[in-house]
């Protein structure tokens, strides 16, 4: 389990160091911050301005899994056991992704306010309500959910309780946009 002082870059090296790690090893080296990989991975791929053909569905119901587990105060992420078996890719220890990492570290990490309580609650139903955004079958809808998806993924991986507030906020003026769209749109058809 990752310690509040080990850096994220070092435990992920430790985690993946020998044998091709499964997918639970690694989720239990990250601990709390697993929520926060998790919904990083399913959300940056919608967040690139790319066709999301095949996975905006299943990627979106996966995060709004997560979202629900998050609110519902689970301390990590809850997965089927044939995930967590599943082998990921052997990394090297000096491989870029740990280089990343630990750039990352520099400009995000352990700041208030604090995940826990009522913030924890809204940031798990704004995850849940991103997910679902992103299912919808319409090309080019869920980048913008993807997106804020992705800012509140990497500030619950860093424990960075401004970043994960920024995505909140992100995520509620996007909301706005799309309700007034929606308006916009019936305004238009009943109109004569």
């Amino acid at each position: 389990m990752v310690d509040r002082e080990e850096r994220l870059g070092e435990a992920l090296r430790g985690a993946f160091a020998g044998e091709n790690p499964t997918l639970g090893k690694a989720l239990t080296a990250l601990g709390d911050r697993g929520f926060g990989a998790l919904v990083l991975l399913l959300a940056l791929p919608a967040a690139l301005p790319l066709p999301a053909v095949g996975y905006a569905v299943p990627f979106g119901f996966g995060i709004v899994c997560l979202g629900v587990e998050f609110a519902w105060g689970r301390e990590e992420p809850w997965l089927p056991r044939r995930l967590l078996a599943l082998r990921l890719p052997r990394v090297g220890p000096n491989a870029r992704a740990f280089a990343v990492l630990v750039w990352l570290e520099r400009w995000v990490g352990e700041r208030r306010p604090p995940i826990r309580g009522p913030y924890r609650l809204v940031t798990g139903c704004v995850l849940a309500l991103l997910g679902t955004l992103m299912m919808i079958p319409i090309p080019g809808t869920n980048t913008l959910p993807g997106a804020c998806a992705s800012v509140i993924g990497l500030g619950l991986l860093y424990r960075d309780g401004r970043l994960v507030l920024a995505g909140i906020t992100l995520s509620l003026g996007l909301l706005a946009a799309y309700v007034a769209a929606v308006l916009g749109i019936k305004g238009l058809l009943s109109s004569p």
